[in-house]
């Protein structure tokens, strides 16, 4: 009969070590459940601002290509002036 209370101890002592195994391992999943909740945000603000850049430079390189044709159509403008002024001289 002193096995059974002796037996009981053990595995009494054994249920406290495992319960404390998982509230160990509960604390350091918990903690790196935070640690990657931060990393997300972290990461969605800095996506965020890579959208607005990339919003601002697709803006620019539109208004640069209207500049752009804007300047090529003076130009070809220019070079047939030129060749009509040339082609009027004898």
């Amino acid at each position: 009969m002193d096995d059974v209370p002796a037996n009981g101890r053990q595995q009494l002592e054994e249920l406290e070590v495992t319960v404390r195994r998982a509230a160990e391992q509960l604390r350091r999943l918990t903690a790196e459940r935070d640690a990657a909740r931060a990393e997300a945000d972290k990461l969605r603000s800095a996506l965020q601002e890579r959208g607005e850049t990339l919003r601002g430079l697709e803006s620019q390189l539109m208004e640069l290509e209207t500049e752009r044709a804007e300047v090529r159509g003076r130009i070809e403008r220019l070079v047939a002036q030129i060749d009509s002024m040339s082609e009027a001289k004898p």
